[in-house]
């Protein structure tokens, strides 16, 4: 209802019916009170419009609109005669404007991430519901902190009539801290294990700098349910949590809170009978063969609802979009069982109709288009169109959580209009960064990167660094053609040159190398299955006299499998490559030999929330000679340090006569002539020849790594995240180099194994990776530990 005058009314009443009963129509409509700019929004947002007769009903709905665009304290309307015709003018009374908005007494929370949320500006109509919602803003952001207890009002300064000052004032209070939770009434489920699957925390030593510990009332909404899918998935169908009771115990310089939780268990139900009635295309036992739940095993609704979703697809790839699954249960008391029937209801076939992209600002409507597994006008596909959303996600382009949505037409219900709503993110990074490893010392330099290039989805990489010690300077350019001339072929091209310090035990002075490369790769039936071929050249000169420049020409060809869903920060999904490289003939150069490759990397989220990540990695090498020709010391495996082995040196784990094998068995004598040599004790008896066959490093390696990754906050969006990990790993030389040398040749899984854990903070210039390692077969003349830092870019 209308606060102000209703002056229609009268105005109407005094109008003899005679008037109103008229052919005459509207000639004007008038704006009055406000601006042209309030007055043409309201002129377009009135049901009277002039050439219309003048109607009672009609009006009394403007004013009601008028009212409602919450711009005006007052309006009514007025009608007056004029020739062969009424004149109908709207006369409102506006809000008063904020001269100011000022908000005083923010102090424990962000005030500049506080007040960017806020809504209410100066120079906004006054609204006093609009205030309400921005106190409550301000109050949620004190809850995320753990300060319930803040007090927040809010006055009104009355400069004139048409102009008020808007106080917010804050008023802290301490913060309120959890400090004991007591679960009762479980027995599948001890009070230890609620405490590590809920969010909320006791607090502890740690709360300084991860907010354990601060109570917050949305969060045990959130554990609730959290324990409650818990029980779920374990067959507990009937559990039931009491409303939790939450007590507060003041203090002055803060406030306690203790929880207490109450569950009711229930029984334990187990899956009887699964089947499947209604529409069933093709053959039936297939189709059950599908289904996770399993007879006999622990009833589970949430696996019921994967096998929903997947007979659902089965249906959607072959066509049926409009395909219903109806799981119905029935409960056996007697023996606590649940049957379950999913009736399978197919509806009409449905196609694609149009395929529109919405939110693509700079990224080129073809580059996504491209990645679409449907076609406009063919079949409808499920599978293919959830295969195209995550094809589009990973370009690494768009934030997470972009959609596909489904619209039908309305005049053919089985034509379906796609349209991928996205929200492009930041492709492109310029940053000038200073780092330290033990490899490197101090080092810095430029990077430029630039994702999506001009919006064509291409990526041009520039990076310059320097370094103290090892690499000296370093320049790299790369330029990747994810779709070369819009084929399914990607393309890359590189060239680097760097100049660094031999840190083998060959101790080779200066060496600087150019290498230029070429690679193409294309899907092999699948789009995450390609197959690829690369071609480089390697020019490495050294200063020193005493060794060869070497000139390297290779073609590598090789087949990759690619399923993670972020190419950066990939929480799900396997990375795979085997390939073989062939370097020196028939492809010329001064080096030749055989090198065959495999990768293996798996990503496993734990949680919801994709925070919570396990990744396994493993990488197998085998270099393999080319007729008589020995494989240089330089192109062989050496391994150790923050990137294979952690808690070893770098590349001390390198054969019999390399690294810190090689280091412990050396000894210096002194000659007759009082000069000193310094020789491998081991190699005394040994002939040239035999001395000949010796070479640092070695042909074959193995590396094993496993990392638990975990956010060091309750926040998702943490920048700052803590790693736990072991390592194993172990390179063997030739057969003859151990038995030359009198040393056991290592079996397979005769690895180095070390353990430890890490910070990893993601920063605009990099992560920052501060990690110790600790050897778990350390050897005498071994460190037992190591701690390493070292910055990597976000490339």
């Amino acid at each position: 209802m209308l606060r102000g005058r209703l002056w229609l009314v009268v105005l109407l009443a005094c109008l003899p019916s005679f008037v109103l009963g008229q052919s005459y129509l509207i000639q004007d409509i008038e704006i009055s009170g406000t601006s042209d700019l309030e007055a043409a929004q309201i002129l377009h947002q009135l049901e009277s419009q002039v050439g219309d007769p003048l109607d009672r009903r009609n009006i009394r709905k403007d004013l009601h609109t008028i009212y409602e665009m919450g711009l005006f304290v007052d309006a009514h309307a007025e009608v007056e005669s004029v020739k062969d015709g009424y004149r109908l003018r709207f006369v409102v009374q506006e809000r008063p404007r904020l001269s100011e908005v000022n908000v005083t007494g923010i102090v424990q929370v962000s005030k500049d991430q506080t007040l960017e949320k806020l809504t209410v500006k100066a120079l906004d109509f006054y609204d006093p519901f609009k205030v309400e919602q921005n106190i409550e803003i301000i109050r949620n952001e004190y809850r995320k902190e753990g300060f319930s207890r803040v007090v927040i009002r809010s006055r009104i300064e009355k400069q004139t009539p048409e102009q008020y000052r808007l106080f917010i004032e804050v008023t802290e209070r301490p913060s309120v801290f959890l400090t004991d939770i007591r679960v009762s009434g479980t027995e599948f489920l001890s009070e230890l294990e609620i405490k590590r699957l809920i969010l909320s925390a006791e607090i502890d030593c740690f709360s300084w700098m991860n907010n354990s510990g601060v109570f917050q009332e949305e969060m045990v909404n959130q554990d609730l349910a959290l324990i409650t899918q818990r029980y779920l998935k374990n067959g507990y169908i009937k559990v039931f949590l009491d409303k939790p009771k939450v007590t507060f115990i003041h203090n002055p310089e803060y406030t306690r809170v203790d929880l207490r939780l109450h569950i009711t268990e229930g029984d334990q139900y187990f899956t009887g009978k699964i089947d499947i009635s209604g529409d069933i295309l093709g053959d039936k036992q297939e189709l059950l063969e599908k289904l996770q739940l399993e007879e006999g095993e622990v009833y589970n609704p949430f696996l019921q609802n994967q096998d929903r979703s997947l007979l659902n697809e089965a249906y959607q790839e072959q066509g049926y979009a409009f395909a219903r699954v109806i799981p119905r249960q029935t409960i056996h008391e007697d023996n606590k069982t649940v049957d379950v029937t999913y009736q399978l209801i197919k509806g009409e076939k449905a196609y694609i109709g149009r395929v529109e992209i919405a939110g693509n600002a700079e990224t080129k409507d073809h580059v996504i288009r491209r990645e679409f597994d449907v076609l406009e006008g063919e079949l409808f596909n499920g599978k293919k169109l959830r295969l195209s959303q995550e094809n589009i996600q990973r370009l690494g382009f768009f934030e997470q959580g972009l959609t596909l949505n489904r619209s039908r037409r309305a005049d053919a219900d089985n034509i379906l209009d796609i349209l991928a709503r996205l929200k492009e993110t930041q492709t492109g990074t310029f940053q000038a960064q200073m780092g330290f490893s033990d490899l490197s010392g101090f080092s810095g330099g430029l990077s430029l990167s630039k994702g999506n290039i001009l919006g064509t989805g291409r990526t041009l990489r520039l990076s310059a660094q320097f370094a103290e010690k090892s690499t000296t300077n370093q320049l790299s350019i790369t330029l990747i053609d994810p779709r070369l001339f819009e084929s399914q072929v990607s393309s890359s091209i590189s060239f680097s040159r760097s100049n660094s310090t031999d840190s083998t035990e060959l101790k080779r002075g200066s060496i600087t190398e150019n290498q230029y490369s070429l690679g193409f790769s294309v899907p092999v039936y699948y789009r995450n299955l390609r197959a690829s071929v690369s071609v480089s050249a390697l020019n490495r000169l050294y200063e020193s006299d005493n060794a060869t420049d070497v000139f390297k020409r290779s073609v590598t060809t090789g087949i990759s499998w690619n399923s993670v869903n972020h190419p950066v920060f990939p929480s799900e999904g396997i990375k795979s490559s085997l390939s073989v490289t062939q370097t020196g003939r028939p492809f010329g150069g001064t080096v030749h030999f055989r090198e065959y490759r495999y990768n293996y990397q798996q990503f496993w989220s734990l949680n919801p929330t994709r925070t919570l990540i396990l990744m396994a990695k493993a990488q197998l090498g085998i270099l393999a000679q080319q007729g008589s020709e020995a494989i240089p010391s330089e192109e062989r495996y050496r391994i150790g340090g923050i990137n294979t082995v952690r808690g070893h040196n770098y590349f001390r784990i390198a054969g019999p006569y390399g690294g810190a094998v090689y280091a412990h068995n050396l000894e210096t004598i002194i000659n007759a002539d009082n000069s000193t040599t310094t020789r491998d004790k081991r190699t005394v008896n040994l002939s040239s020849d035999q001395k000949a066959q010796l070479v640092g490093g070695g042909t074959a390696e193995r590396i094993f790594n496993l990392e638990l990754i975990f956010p060091l906050s309750q926040d998702e969006r943490s920048f700052v995240r803590g790693v736990v990990f072991l390592d194993a790993g172990n390179v063997n030389a030739e057969s003859v180099q151990y038995s030359l040398l009198g040393e056991k040749e290592p079996a397979f899984l005769d690895l180095r194994r070390s353990a430890g854990f890490g910070v990893r903070v993601i920063t605009p210039v990099g992560v920052l990776r501060f990690e110790y390692g600790s050897k778990l077969d350390p050897r005498s003349y071994e460190s037992p530990d190591r701690f390493e830092f070292t910055i990597s870019g976000l490339f």
